[in-house]
């Protein structure tokens, strides 16, 4: 039996990351409830039968989804998971990371936008992200901010300031981003 026209096949590995990839695209520009099985296996190509072979709901995609932006992430901004030993080396940690961000508005938008559909604990994604922002807060203080005083304040301080910064950048793309970082910081890593 040949493909439809338009289908292809590839490899399990290459079908999951197009699909992770159209999925991220998707859901940034118009949420994970704007988003039905079809127009995900629409956007790569597939029938719905077809995408449910490698997800088997569009929770499960989801989380595959945030999954992956959370590897990304790591891999592309943590070099060590050795504590940083003092503010400026923190500092540098943090810069790769909006650096890292800035380039990727899109993955930007998806977390964004996913974050506040998930403050109903309904939301497939709810325990996800209440687990990540513990987490996360967790490897903050534990390795960018073991030097100062009071790191779990800091922590909070520090994701505070970035998720507002990463809203209002994504409602007004003439605000710049960088320049806000960097002056936040200035005092905020300031010895």
């Amino acid at each position: 039996m040949t493909p439809a026209p338009g289908r292809r096949r590839l490899p399990v590995a290459e079908r999951r990351e197009e699909i992770l990839q159209a999925a991220t695209e998707l859901i940034a520009a118009s949420g994970f409830k704007g988003v039905t099985l079809e127009a995900f296996a629409a956007a790569c190509g597939m029938t719905k039968a077809g995408l449910l072979h490698h997800f088997r709901s569009r929770e499960e995609l989801l989380i595959a989804v945030l999954e992956r932006r959370d590897t990304l992430d790591l891999a592309n901004v943590v070099e060590t998971f050795e504590p940083a030993p003092d503010p400026a080396t923190a500092r540098a940690i943090m810069s790769g990371f909006v650096r890292r961000n800035l380039a990727q508005r899109s993955l930007v938008q998806l977390y964004t936008m996913l974050s506040a559909e998930a403050l109903d604990p309904a939301h497939p994604a709810h325990a996800y992200f209440r687990t990540r922002l513990a987490e996360g807060r967790t490897m903050i203080e534990r390795y960018l901010l073991a030097w100062h005083p009071r790191p779990d304040r800091a922590a909070v301080d520090l994701l505070a300031f970035l998720d507002g910064l990463q809203l209002n950048w994504l409602r007004d793309d003439g605000i710049d981003f960088l320049a806000q970082w960097e002056d936040f910081a200035d005092r905020f890593f300031a010895p």
